[in-house]
């Protein structure tokens, strides 16, 4: 597991480094402040108490603790929180059984790319109980794989558009009547000359006038370049306005943090804000750019950069088609999370997603 981080160079001791791990698990756990006697009375640390609460000072004051209150205990702070998924986490151990099921779950549905992202979203935020994000694939080097153009009724043409990401683009274009021979024919005249183009090349369509027709469809020339138009049209809406998908809001309301109205209400802000999301997850992917595949970015308090609060924290990974990033998926929550459970749960959903978009781009 890997990630990447803007904080400078951090060191602590085999000690210190005990003492913050089980500071940070117990504080997942039950979240309340840890002091010293708990970590005495809960864990062998093979100390004395006093000798604890004197790491505990000595960490706090170089940035990896923090006291909320006076006379509380200690939790981690965004630095504590990157140590120890830097350095000290263990992804947590998914059972095969459950990774059999959540794979069999997602290359089960339609294979309507949408219904794929919201159900690999539902079972992201079933496993960790956070709200799971993900973006839609981006544009780029997306290409057409396939037309079908068929009639619709009398005065009614169908036209669907199968991209390489699994998308689909679906058009009636209405006043147009065509014999089921010709529509035969103008599919496969129009598969021949745009089936493998790139969403860029295909954009221009929109205008055909000048785009020549195949000398065998003379007599279709109008319907053809009528076709070709509705195709440019319709590739336009390909990548811009990505929808981005958000499933399990409501699982915030488990989290004690957000028993605070107002940090509710900002966090339940930051969900229905769609650029600033969309800004967070672009950010994780471009940076997950120079990192292993199904590599899993963490995002945690400042660092996440792109909302004014501090509170939360981001776990995304890209998801690939066909070896290419596409997109992100991940969750997010209180910079108190079970980071352990989160990062193997995304990092399993991008690879399955991975699988299945890939599966479809390539299925005939």
């Amino acid at each position: 597991m890997e990630s990447e981080t803007n904080q400078p160079a951090m060191e602590l001791d085999a000690r210190k480094q005990r003492i913050l791990k089980v500071i940070v698990n117990d504080y997942v756990a039950t979240a309340e402040p840890v002091g010293s006697h708990v970590l005495v009375e809960r864990y062998s640390l093979g100390v004395k108490s006093a000798t604890i609460r004197s790491e505990m000072a000595e960490m706090s004051e170089r940035g990896y603790l923090r006291q909320p209150h006076t006379s509380a205990g200690r939790v981690p702070s965004d630095l504590g929180y990157r140590f120890y998924v830097s350095r000290l986490m263990v992804p947590a151990p998914i059972a095969s059984e459950e990774t059999t099921r959540i794979r069999f779950a997602v290359a089960s549905v339609s294979s309507e790319l949408d219904t794929i992202i919201r159900k690999t979203c539902s079972l992201l935020t079933a496993m960790t109980r956070l709200p799971a994000v993900a973006t839609a694939p981006n544009a780029t080097d997306t290409r057409l794989k396939q037309i079908f153009v068929s009639p619709a009724s009398a005065n009614k043409v169908l036209l669907v558009l199968l991209f390489s990401t699994g998308h689909t683009e679906t058009r009636l274009v209405l006043d147009f009547a065509l014999s089921a021979n010709d529509a035969l024919l103008l599919a496969v005249a129009l598969n021949e000359r745009l089936s493998g183009l790139e969403v860029s090349e295909l954009r221009p369509l929109a205008t055909p006038d000048k785009e020549p027709v195949p000398s065998e469809l003379s007599r279709l020339s109008k319907p053809f370049r009528r076709l070709l138009a509705e195709v440019g049209a319709a590739t336009r809406s390909v990548g811009e306005n990505s929808p981005l998908f958000v499933e399990g809001t409501e699982n915030v309301l488990q989290h004690p943090e957000f028993r605070d109205v107002e940090k509710l209400g900002g966090f339940l802000s930051l969900l229905q804000e769609r650029a600033a999301l969309l800004e967070l997850l672009e950010k994780s992917l471009a940076q997950a750019e120079h990192m292993p595949p199904n590599s899993v970015r963490f995002a945690i308090g400042e660092e996440i950069g792109a909302v004014p609060q501090s509170d939360y924290a981001v776990v995304s990974a890209p998801y690939r088609i066909g070896g290419t990033q596409r997109g992100t998926i991940g969750v997010l929550g209180p910079t108190r999370m079970d980071y352990a459970r989160a990062s193997a749960a995304v990092e399993l959903m991008a690879r399955t997603m991975s699988d299945v978009l890939t599966r479809l781009s390539v299925a005939p």
